[in-house]
């Protein structure tokens, strides 16, 4: 896990801070939440793409064409 400042407006902060009290946990917890359900699809996509990059660059037979990756994707998304 790697550290990083934020800025946050004063009324967010302890907005977020009583909603952590309320259920128990920490305010970074609240907020790694939220970045994974508004940015956790994507995070998964450019890992998936620099997978298949590296992939390719070690081995270009080993390419996949847009419409399989689409339909892999898809099919992650929907399990």
């Amino acid at each position: 896990m790697k550290k990083t400042m934020i800025y946050l407006p004063e009324e967010t902060h302890e907005g977020l801070k009583r909603l952590a009290f309320e259920a128990s946990t920490s305010v970074a917890e609240l907020i790694r939440r939220a970045i994974g359900v508004v940015y956790g699809e994507d995070i998964e996509d450019i890992r998936d793409l620099e997978e298949e990059l590296a992939k390719y660059r070690a081995d270009r037979g080993s390419a996949i064409t847009l419409e399989e990756y689409l339909r892999q994707r898809e099919a992650r998304v929907s399990a």
